[in-house]
């Protein structure tokens, strides 16, 4: 098992199991320009696109498919490119499922003589989200200007930055002035960093995926890895972006009745894993789905949900104001209360977990769907833990400060909390549509 977990570390794919990552190493020499273009393909697009035909038959395919892609001129004329090599092979990644990594040389003719201005950009799957680095170099040839460095920080795709999928490097240009001579020059590049916790989280998430992906699946492993599933979701719960289910379970709590909190809480869980399951299924019969935009897509519909319910909340409270009522004491408690606070509970999971619907895939691959089913089920009730938990401390928390002197603020909390949630479901849903430009 120690081996087992030590492992565990080379498997999951560190920019996101959705990610499509693109690397260009341009060579000018003085007659021509060559081209070592990769796609490294995370486990979810790989499933997608299975292999046609044979290895060497696919990457045939899939590097003329991005030569296509690929736009390039010197000195305003286009260059024509040639596939001169091409490989394709699968590597081991997480929970089971493989990555790819497709390699394609490509050679055009050029004439260095006299300065020449280069430029290049490559167009190939450019609605993925992942890394996307340039670089250039020049042999026989010096640059004397560009605007990529000349050595790759990710080592040509194979030593990336750990969890970038939020903040990847995005060059899908270069612009490149070549002179006759020996030399080159490149500019530098500033690699993001990443948090503790997104690094400790990660670390956990390997360890499940190489627990769901053994060959003999005992009884203290399956354990381990739904105790690690139960870990996993409650920390994803408190991570930044969940901050609407957390106050989700932060009104229900302020209500009075632990019973609004409870509901929100499993009506979160269920939501997430229903829809770990229904994009489960999605993935694996569409293959063209693409399911960043699937994502980004629930994130808006999650944000308009608060949004909505911001408002309804806010013209209740400046009603009650208007009447000279006590907003939250004997008013909201009906119908329309237990669909608000259901709704709320839908718009925090709506959203589902990429490494859960990771988790599921490996097992289903594997033949261990009933399993995959129940990591994602525990993975849900670790998301109930950590927003009843908040529940609870944010309503003592609030009960504490409107104590005293602060007593006065309590006719207002009311309007301001509506007001928050309204702000930030509208902030929710802005920050998922950009994600869709």
């Amino acid at each position: 098992m120690i081996a087992m977990l030590a492992a565990a570390a080379l498997a999951a794919h560190p920019l996101g199991n959705f990610s499509v990552n693109h690397y260009d190493g341009l060579t000018i020499h003085p007659d021509r320009i060559e081209d070592t273009s990769i796609v490294d393909s995370a486990e979810i697009p790989t499933l997608q696109q299975p292999l046609n035909g044979s290895p060497a038959a696919h990457a045939q395919n899939a590097c003329a498919q991005l030569r296509d892609a690929i736009h390039a001129q010197a000195d305003g004329q286009p260059l024509a490119w040639r596939v001169a090599q091409a490989s394709f092979a699968f590597r081991p990644g997480a929970a089971g499922l493989r990555t790819s990594r497709l390699t394609c040389h490509l050679v055009a003719p050029l004439q260095v003589d006299q300065p020449l201005a280069i430029a290049f950009a490559n167009a190939h799957r450019s609605d993925t989200v992942g890394w996307r680095e340039i670089t250039a170099k020049g042999h026989d040839v010096r640059l004397s200007a560009s605007s990529v460095p000349s050595r790759s920080v990710s080592g040509e795709l194979r030593g990336y930055p750990t969890d970038l999928l939020s903040s990847p490097l995005d060059v899908r240009q270069a612009r490149i002035t070549a002179t006759p001579g020996n030399g080159g020059s490149g500019t530098g590049v500033t690699v993001p960093g990443v948090d503790v916790v997104t690094h400790y989280t990660a670390f956990l998430a390997d360890r499940l995926n190489t627990l769901i992906g053994a060959d003999r699946l005992t009884v203290p492993l399956g354990l381990l890895a739904l105790l690690l599933s139960l870990v996993l979701g409650a920390v994803h719960a408190a991570m930044p972006g969940h901050g609407k289910t957390v106050m989700a379970a932060y009104l229900a709590g302020r209500t009075g009745r632990l019973r609004d909190a409870a509901t929100v809480a499993v009506t979160v869980t269920a939501t997430h894993t229903v829809g770990v399951l229904a994009l489960g299924v999605l993935v694996t019969v569409a293959t063209s789905l693409a399911g960043p935009a699937v994502l980004a897509w629930l994130g808006v519909a999650s944000g308009l949900i608060i949004a909505a319910i911001g408002a309804g909340l806010l013209r209740s409270a400046l009603r009650h104001r208007h009447h000279g009522d006590a907003p939250g004491h004997g008013h909201g408690h009906g119908h329309g209360h237990g669909a608000g606070v259901v709704a709320l509970g839908v718009a925090g999971g709506l959203v589902p977990s990429p490494s859960a619907l990771v988790v599921l895939l490996g097992a289903m691959a594997l033949g261990r769907t009933a399993f995959g089913v129940l990591t994602v089920v525990c993975y849900g009730l670790g998301m109930t833990l950590t927003l009843l938990t908040a529940a609870l401390a944010l309503r003592k928390l609030g009960d504490r400060t409107l104590s005293g002197r602060l007593q006065r603020l309590r006719p207002y909390s009311a309007t301001t909390t509506a007001t928050l949630v309204l702000l930030v479901g509208a902030g929710l849903a802005l920050r998922a549509a950009a994600a869709l430009v």
